[in-house]
């Protein structure tokens, strides 16, 4: 069974980029990636169908009138769009199995405490056909255009079969058989969509990184130094996460994680915040930027630094996590990870949206 649970802690949520003259306003916002939070599994919930936004449109975004440059924006934020679907659809198959054990035949694992279908939620699997249509189009994204194709059909299997599970309420009828029919789907499903959806994760977030240092310099020639400083400190947040993810560490063994690289982020990290916020004190500065606000983050890039603080004395103290509560505790890489998705959700809502 292929461990599901710490390569999707290790995942994260792509922000689109704004493109102009598709209903959005004309920015050049950054594709901020957005790491998933690591929470503990609540007790047992009600499962529900998570509300799941209407791709459609593609047809009326496409069109002889679009440049190469506005196809590239387009084509990418459906990728971003479904590498977000991707990564809630791994969360699924995780929560799956706390429940259902990982075998051919259906069975519940016992004293789980758990309702079948827990934190299960359903996908809307109308994206697959779009970015199908759009990996046949220009630009050649190689690599991710044949990860759309090979991965469509395990994906639509997953997406469908959780959306039926998460609003089915007869699952245990005539000895659990719709659960049964359920399970053999997910089961065959899983295992050849996993390694194929971390594939195209990875693939799509070093896309994006690509995209953002190319931002980031720009900013910087250009003098947006409020922006630029704010990009770069969620830029070394992402890079945090990513030693954590090379690492193979969660919470769970957060103690085995080794530092040497961290540290040296954290001292980029101090000065990258205190350029901003010199930068943020300057009145010109603002100006030069249309912002209103000195304080546009309220301190969360303090509250970045602090986590990361209390993440390197936690591991510094070889003493493990308590992870009992049901919260991301202090010095946890969850806790690290909530703040820099705060930190992010901010920059969209000052630079992007």
């Amino acid at each position: 069974m292929i461990n599901y649970k710490w390569r999707t802690t290790a995942a994260i949520l792509l922000s689109a980029l704004m493109l102009a003259g598709c209903g959005t306003k004309d920015t050049d916002g950054l594709p901020f990636e957005k790491p998933v939070r690591e929470s503990a599994k609540a007790p047992d919930e009600e499962t529900e169908e998570e509300p799941s936004g209407e791709t459609g449109g593609l047809e009326e975004e496409e069109g002889p009138g679009l440049s190469p440059e506005q196809m590239d924006l387009i084509k990418f934020n459906y990728y971003v769009d479904l590498n977000n679907d991707i990564v809630d659809i791994l969360d699924s198959i995780d929560y799956y199995y706390t429940v259902v054990d990982y075998t051919e035949e259906f069975s519940l694992l016992p004293d789980t405490g758990l309702t079948y279908g827990f934190r299960v939620y359903g996908k809307n699997s109308d994206i697959i056909d779009d970015c199908l249509l759009l990996a046949d189009m220009e630009p050649d994204y190689g690599e991710l255009d044949d990860l759309v194709k090979e991965m469509a059909d395990p994906l639509r299997s997953l997406m469908d079969t959780f959306s039926e599970i998460s609003s089915c309420n007869d699952y245990a009828d005539n000895q659990y058989q719709k659960a049964k029919d359920f399970h053999a789907a997910i089961y065959a499903a899983a295992d050849a969509f996993a390694p194929l959806g971390y594939e195209y994760i990875d693939a799509v977030s070093e896309m994006g990184d690509e995209r953002t240092a190319k931002e980031e310099a720009q900013m910087k020639e250009d003098g947006l130094l409020i922006a630029y400083n704010a990009s770069r400190s969620i830029s070394i947040g992402k890079q945090v996460l990513d030693v954590i993810y090379e690492q193979g560490i969660t919470d769970e063994t957060i103690t085995d994680l080794d530092l040497t690289e961290i540290r040296t982020l954290y001292d980029e990290l101090i000065t990258v915040v205190s350029d901003f916020d010199a930068a943020a004190a300057d009145n010109n500065q603002l100006i030069k930027e249309s912002l209103s606000n000195s304080r546009p983050f309220d301190g969360l890039f303090n509250s970045l630094i602090q986590a990361l603080e209390w993440m390197i004395k936690q591991v510094e103290s070889g003493q493990p996590l308590d992870l009992s509560g049901s919260g991301a505790p202090l010095g946890s890489i969850g806790h690290f990870s909530e703040t820099l998705g705060k930190c992010i959700d901010r920059y969209n809502t000052v630079f992007v949206e």
